[in-house]
């Protein structure tokens, strides 16, 4: 249903109010909600209500921002908040590393999913209008966002989200396996190791780096590391778990017609993780943003879920997962001398022994690889044929998936900037 309609609807304007704001949106453009609050019609929570049924995401109002944590508020980068406009207002109680935050596209698939690794959690998105984030950005950030400029960059943001929307299923092939031990481009020298914690989180030097109550922060943009010899840590003291029972097996049609379905990017990660789990001993679902990977979701035997979701390092260190990442097809095989540093430290921390064989598969979306997928095998010897097939067929239609939403988002977008909306 149009903006409009679901205004007169709800009441909150008169037919001739909407004519006047169609008016003044033919003449300057912009998106008709601004106008309307402009001419005095409607207020900033009534439209960011209207906005939430039109969209079916909860709606963020006035007094949600001003019970902003400032602390949760803080881990957002000014240039991130006016990029995204997004504000990041509170951090959920229930022991999971997720954060509420504000957006004025809580649809668009790549900006949750680069806002969640900035903030270094998972992003539970509310929908409110461009005008109460822009006064909010600049009350909490002190930048002033001017809704002019904010248009040419979202005009910006669609045109990269329409070039990377262009691939089809038929033209996102299952990737061809690297058979044999990682073996690194002898073109590139590999990069001096840094020093790995034992949360796994890579100590930068930068007195920039910020640190909270839940996870240190990297920042989102490549720091020069110093050259250090790798410092093995003991494995952590996490406590023991039972290991889990084998869940059921979820088969690659159903996963795939899972995914076919999906509507928001968490239902996607439960996908692969539900498939993973009857057929792998260990799996690993990565985020990769700003040149750095981190794990959204992942299991193992000997060490609960939240502690996994720590785990994060440059993707530029050798390992199978650099190969994954830069040739952009997937690794099968055991470790090599160089890349082994990195990935003993993770088996390490996942309290699991060094398996002989994994594998890695890119979630590609044309040339950028927005995820890593690894698993090994639950007694930590060879991978059966049958599952790592699958697994790569699963990764190229969850890149379909992705294609699906951006491709809904940007006519959201269209019809969101049409006369009526």
């Amino acid at each position: 249903m149009k903006l409009g309609e679901i205004l007169i609807q709800l009441g909150q304007i008169t037919p001739e109010q909407l004519d006047a704001g169609l008016r003044a949106q033919s003449l300057a453009g912009g998106k008709l909600g601004t106008h309307l609050i402009a001419l005095g019609f409607i207020g900033t929570d009534q439209l960011s209500l209207a906005l939430s049924r039109q969209m079916g995401v909860p709606a963020a109002l006035e007094r949600h921002f001003l019970r902003a944590d400032p602390a949760i508020v803080a881990l957002l980068k000014t240039s991130l908040a006016v990029r995204y406009m997004a504000v990041p207002l509170a951090a959920s109680r229930d022991g999971v590393k997720r954060i509420v935050a504000a957006m004025a596209a809580p649809l668009d698939v790549l900006t949750v999913d680069d806002l969640a690794f900035a903030l270094g959690a998972q992003v539970e998105p509310l929908v409110a209008c461009e005008t109460v984030i822009a006064r909010y950005i600049k009350r909490l950030y002190g930048v002033e966002v001017k809704i002019k400029d904010l248009k040419r960059l979202n005009e910006a943001d669609v045109n990269i989200k329409a070039r990377r929307s262009q691939v089809m299923l038929a033209q996102t092939p299952a990737p061809k396996l690297a058979e044999g031990p990682f073996i690194p481009r002898a073109t590139t020298p590999p990069p001096a190791t840094p020093r790995i914690l034992a949360t796994m989180r890579v100590q930068a030097p930068a007195p920039s780096e910020r640190t909270t109550g839940m996870r240190p922060i990297v920042p989102a943009g490549p720091t020069p590391l110093p050259a250090r010899n790798l410092v093995p840590q003991p494995a952590p003291s996490q406590p023991r778990v039972r290991p889990p029972a084998p869940g059921p097996v979820v088969s690659l049609e159903d996963a795939i017609h899972r995914l076919s379905v999906t509507q928001h990017r968490e239902q996607l990660a439960d996908v692969v993780m539900d498939f993973m789990r009857g057929h792998f001993g260990c799996g690993l679902f990565f985020l990769v943003r700003h040149d750095q990977a981190r794990v959204w979701r992942g299991f193992a035997p000997g060490i609960q879920e939240a502690a996994i979701e720590t785990i994060a390092f440059p993707i530029s260190m050798p390992s199978c997962f650099q190969f994954a990442h830069d040739r952009c097809t997937s690794f099968r095989g055991s470790a090599s001398a160089e890349g082994s540093r990195l990935q003993r430290q993770i088996w390490k921390y996942l309290c699991c022994e060094e398996p002989s064989e994994v594998v890695v598969v890119p979630v590609l979306v044309k040339s950028r690889v927005l995820n890593l997928v690894y698993a090994h095998a639950a007694d930590g010897g060879p991978l059966p044929d049958g599952p790592v097939t699958d697994l790569q067929a699963l990764c190229a239609a969850l890149s379909s998936a992705y294609v699906r939403m951006i491709q809904k988002l940007k006519e959201a977008e269209v019809a969101a900037n049409a006369p009526g909306r």
